[in-house]
């Protein structure tokens, strides 16, 4: 059965017009064959039209007329021919139907388009570079989403309801949550190209020059550095630091304007070495590679609204990380 309508009927009785309430129903399905039929010139060619049989579009229109109380074509074994109040009804009825289809592809639109709120919790250095990527698009892709964003580095916001899903850095241990990998990255030596760490050629130089750790506790840091010309070779830098903090961010700042050495991720500072406002300390090394994944509870992405920002926010990573140092 197709999409109905109410109508409501006036009768006049006399000379005293009556108001009599009548509840018809009109099948807008059986308003469409009665315009396949006049569009295409008989019931055989409205029947391949709408991809029906003939004895369906035969009853479809039988009921249509009865329902009206009038004939809409004269049939004869050869041709159909609308009838005089065919051929008034019909412009109406083509009317209606173009304005039906509007109002169910409106709603369709209506309950199709993610829309709505959607509340993520980022690790600030990476959270900072994806949003870049991450904003503008879900703006043009998904226009109804508004994003809140809250910059975390702890695992515990995953468990809060209060959040759709998460982007992390590192493993997820917790076997409730749907985690996925989007990539990695590892964190490069930097310091200011005027700082003697940026002329150093070995690990053991970095003895006895300033140190900048990420580190909310202890001003100290534990570098583990592996070779990239060499994989198999790693060390260990475990020392005081100068100065400790647990804003990457900072720890840049710092290392541009000459306060130390500072290991941070390297797609933060990319721009900032190939621009030569940081040297790249030490290029043959960096730390192991840090798994970046996304999380989220089980059913979360089934959520229209979270699983297009998800489906966003996958890709703004993975450019991200694909064009680290």
């Amino acid at each position: 059965m197709g999409e109905n309508y109410q109508l409501r009927e006036v009768k006049q009785c006399g000379s005293t017009q009556h108001m009599v309430q009548e509840s018809r129903t009109i099948d807008l399905e059986e308003l469409r064959v009665f315009a396949a039929i006049a569009h295409y010139g008989g019931l055989t060619s409205a029947a391949a039209a709408l991809g029906v049989s003939k004895s369906t579009i035969s009853h479809s229109l039988t009921r249509l007329e009865e329902g009206l109380g009038g004939r809409l074509f004269e049939r004869s074994s050869r041709r159909v021919a609308l009838t005089r109040e065919g051929e008034q009804m019909l412009p109406r009825v083509q009317s209606l139907l173009a304005e039906a289809d509007n109002l169910l592809e409106e709603a369709a639109r209506t309950y199709t388009t993610p829309r709505g709120i959607v509340k993520i919790a980022v690790p600030p250095a990476l959270g900072s570079a994806v949003l870049e990527r991450l904003v503008p698009e879900l703006q043009e892709r998904y226009p109804d989403i508004v994003l809140v964003v809250s910059p975390n580095y702890g695992m515990d916001d995953l468990q809060d309801p209060v959040f759709d899903f998460a982007i992390r850095a590192g493993h997820v241990h917790d076997d409730s949550l749907v985690a996925n990998r989007l990539g990695s990255f590892s964190r490069i030596l930097v310091c200011a190209p005027t700082h003697p760490a940026a002329k150093i050629g070995s690990t053991a130089d970095l003895n006895g020059l300033p140190l900048l750790a990420f580190s909310g506790r202890a001003p100290r840091v534990e570098w583990r550095l592996q070779s990239i010309s060499r994989p198999k070779n790693e060390v260990l830098i475990d020392r005081q630091a100068k100065f400790a903090a647990q804003d990457f961010d900072m720890l840049v700042r710092l290392a541009r304007t000459g306060h130390g050495v500072a290991e941070v991720p390297a797609f933060m500072v990319q721009t900032d070495v190939r621009d030569g406002k940081l040297a790249h300390v030490l290029p043959d090394w960096r730390s192991p590679p840090v798994d970046v994944m996304l999380a989220h509870r089980v059913g979360a992405a089934r959520v229209s609204r979270v699983a297009a920002a998800i489906e966003v926010a996958r890709d703004s990573v993975v450019q991200v990380l694909g064009k680290s140092i």
